[in-house]
Order: structure tokens, then C-alpha cells, then sequence
């Protein structure tokens, strides 16, 4: 099954490992490997704060190995954070 790069856009990111959700795939930024351009991860922000404080933005890189399965509406990886 082969997806294009617009339809990934719109998966939400769950880490299976403890259940959290790290945003949709559009809204992070790919690493790629300079030498072949194969992806090596994913970089996603978890925001950290209350409704009434600033939020801050936490940047994780998630390996690609880590990523478990694409579904049709999510993305699922298990990785310890």
C-alpha cells in the first residue's frame, strides 16, 4: 500500500509506549540523512503547561525504526520517552 506525502500530512502521531499524542505529522519536521536522503526520524513538540501558563515546546526526535505502523488515521510508535 503506497501513500503520498499529502495524505501522511494529516495522521496524528501516538506513542503506543505510554499513550500520548504528539500532533499530526504536518505539523512536524522530517530528518533526513544527508548522504542518501532516506528518513531517520521525526522531530514533534509536546507542549508542556496549563491553560492559564505559557506553554513551553519541547522538541523530541523519534527514530524512524520506531515507528511501529501507519494507519489510516494515525501513526503509531513505540519509543521511551
Amino acid at each position: 500500500m503506497s501513500k503520498r506525502m499529502s495524505d501522511l500530512l494529516n495522521l496524528e502521531i501516538i506513542n503506543v509506549f505510554n499513550g500520548d499524542k504528539y500532533g499530526y505529522l504536518g505539523d512536524c519536521e522530517m530528518v533526513f540523512d544527508r548522504t542518501n536522503g532516506n528518513i531517520v526520524g521525526v522531530q514533534v513538540y509536546k507542549s508542556k503547561g496549563s491553560l492559564f501558563s505559557f506553554k513551553d515546546n519541547i522538541s523530541i526526535e523519534i527514530p524512524w525504526e520506531d515507528m511501529m505502523k501507519v494507519c489510516e488515521k494515525t501513526i503509531i510508535f513505540d519509543h521511551k520517552i
